[in-house]
């Protein structure tokens, strides 16, 4: 296992893929760093292309462990974008060549070091109208998370049996290859055919307050990377 475990919230771990250029690029001496003020404006947008979140989810799906990443160039010079096809430019992930050349302005990778932490993306123009230029920008490294849908207000509940579901974010798999394992009051649950949902039957005589914990581990095989969580319920008995 590359990663256990290692504590509710965010989980995963990262590792690069090195090709033989980038190893070749990367005793290429690096330029003194000497932006030019007053030159063209610098965008670089990136996308977690690989990281799985939620249908709902409205925030930006973050990279983590093995997430593949696509990220992009643009300058903007007098409010117009420069064309870029004849440019050389280097990108740089921590300070590490990851790839590069003429009109290369769109770069594919994967992270590597280990989350939390964060990424420094850089892209260089060596020679633009004969300056330097660089621009860099910090994108965030996450472990993944899982967190469990109960939608009753307090964490109270009167329906029995109880309906929840599992919701994780930043895997770098498919929902639907993930592997789910519930538990309640510490005791796992069995097999059931959508194991992203769970239906817990409280018996019958069960007193209003009786309080369950629910416990979730979301394990991703092919990457190895897992993630826990858990909530308590309170049953506040049957409604009249």
């Amino acid at each position: 296992m590359i990663k256990t475990l290692r504590r509710l919230g965010f989980f995963s771990a990262g590792i690069a893929l090195v090709t033989l250029g980038v190893t070749v690029w990367g005793i290429i001496p690096r330029l003194a760093k000497a932006q030019v003020s007053g030159g063209p404006q610098f965008w670089i947008t990136w996308q977690a292309a690989s990281s799985s979140v939620p249908v709902n989810y409205i925030g930006k799906a973050l990279p983590s462990y093995n997430t593949k990443i696509t990220a992009e160039l643009a300058l903007i010079a007098n409010g117009l974008p420069v064309d870029l096809s004849g440019q050389t430019i280097y990108w740089y992930l921590n300070n590490t060549l990851i790839g590069g050349g003429v009109g290369v302005d769109t770069i594919t990778f994967r992270p590597f070091g280990l989350p939390p932490n964060s990424l420094s993306l850089e892209a260089e123009l060596p020679s633009y109208n004969g300056q330097y230029l660089a621009h860099s920008i910090e994108i965030p490294y996450v472990d993944p998370v899982v967190v469990i849908g109960a939608p009753y207000p307090n964490n109270t509940f009167s329906a029995n049996p109880v309906g929840l579901i599992a919701l994780p974010y930043f895997f770098s798999s498919a929902p639907s290859t993930l592997v789910y394992t519930w538990s309640v009051n510490g005791q796992t649950g069995t097999g059931a055919e959508n194991p992203q949902v769970a239906q817990v039957t409280l018996p019958q005589g069960t007193p209003a307050g009786t309080a369950i914990t629910i416990g979730l581990t979301v394990t991703d095989s092919a990457n190895s990377v897992s993630a826990s969580t858990q909530s308590t319920l309170t049953y506040a008995g049957q409604l009249q």
